[in-house]
């Protein structure tokens, strides 16, 4: 699964920014469904403090978005991974079992606002 990552800082709460996070995606339907990342799913070296994910799956297509903080005291460092699949699983499985890679990126973006309004200091790392 391509990714395209979103890394900032910003100086909001890890709970502030995980209720931007869900309050955010959850907006587009109710039926959006949160969870754990699998350990093997990180793509980041290093341990973090929170990971989650968050995706819609529909009969033509889905999304999918993780969320990695990690808290610095002072500082939170976040990484939003927008997923996607490839063309050869577009293929091979039909747009049910897929997820668009566009439109994961489209809500991590949103999100992305969402904290930038939250938090105009925010920066990109």
């Amino acid at each position: 699964m391509p990714t395209d990552v979103l890394q900032f800082r910003t100086t909001l709460g890890v709970e502030h920014i995980k209720e931007i996070f869900s309050s955010t995606l959850q907006s587009y339907s109710r039926k959006v469904e949160f969870g754990p990342v699998s350990s093997g799913d990180n793509p980041f070296v290093k341990s973090v403090d929170f990971e989650a994910y968050a995706s819609l799956k529909t009969l033509l297509g889905g999304w999918i978005v993780q969320i990695y903080i990690n808290d610095y005291q002072d500082i939170r460092e976040v990484a939003l991974v927008p997923l996607g699949s490839s063309a050869l699983g577009r293929a091979m499985w039909g747009a049910r079992y897929t997820y668009s890679r566009s439109a994961s990126r489209e809500k991590a973006a949103t999100v992305l606002g969402e904290l930038r309004s939250a938090d105009p200091a925010l920066t990109s790392v």
